[in-house]
């Protein structure tokens, strides 16, 4: 679960640094900084919830961060990227 709490970190603040200087639209840029804030705090919540907890599942709140830090927040950060980069391509289509 650390490595796609990990990756999904680094993507998203390289996203966050990179999408200034390509043009991409305001609100993809604040999605972006919304969903690495969100990553953030449900990783402390299942780190910190999750601490002395010797079987799962452990606290409602510590698998509910747990979840959101390795499944939901992923999955959204991913199509937030594609569909990025897809206006990305459209817009370099209709320039040329």
């Amino acid at each position: 679960m650390e490595v796609t709490v990990a990756a999904t970190i680094w993507g998203l603040f390289s996203a966050f640094l990179l999408f200034p200087w390509l043009g991409v639209p305001r609100f993809l840029q604040r999605a972006v900084a919304a969903l690495l804030a969100a990553e953030i705090v449900a990783f402390g919540i299942w780190h910190f919830g999750s601490e002395g907890c010797a079987e799962r599942p452990c606290a409602p709140l510590a698998e509910t961060g747990r979840t959101a830090a390795s499944l939901d927040i992923p999955a959204l950060s991913t199509g937030l990227l594609v569909l990025a980069v897809t206006l990305g391509v459209r817009s370099w289509r209709l320039r040329r």
